[in-house]
């Protein structure tokens, strides 16, 4: 008797899990993030140093605006943001990507950036 008739619930649930944990659409987004004060006195400046840091890194399409950059391709997403908080300039850094390498390499650049 194969394992299939003896166990046919089983079967599919083993084979429909198989699909599920090997399927790159079921795989979930790495994400990073942190806030610190900025290491420059002013929102114009820390906006100027991101744009920067985003360029360098190759981080894709950018915009930007008073406050906070963005930046995207096809598998990585990028944000800074210099906003005052408690009358500091506090730096948020966000990234999210598909790759885990890549996202990880362009977050620490942009924080370690970000805080000199």
């Amino acid at each position: 008797m194969s394992i299939m008739r003896k166990y046919p619930l089983s079967f599919f649930l083993a084979a429909l899990l198989a699909c599920v944990v090997n399927s790159p659409v079921w795989a979930a987004p790495n994400l990073w993030w942190d806030h610190f004060e900025s290491a420059v006195p002013s929102q114009a400046e820390c906006v100027k140093k991101a744009e920067t840091i985003l360029t360098a890194e190759k981080a894709g399409q950018l915009t930007s605006d008073a406050d906070s950059v963005r930046s995207w391709n096809d598998k990585t997403v990028g944000v800074a943001e210099c906003l005052t908080f408690g009358g500091k300039l506090i730096v948020y850094v966000m990234v999210g990507s598909e790759d885990a390498a890549t996202g990880n390499a362009l977050y620490n650049a942009l924080r370690a950036g970000m805080k000199n």
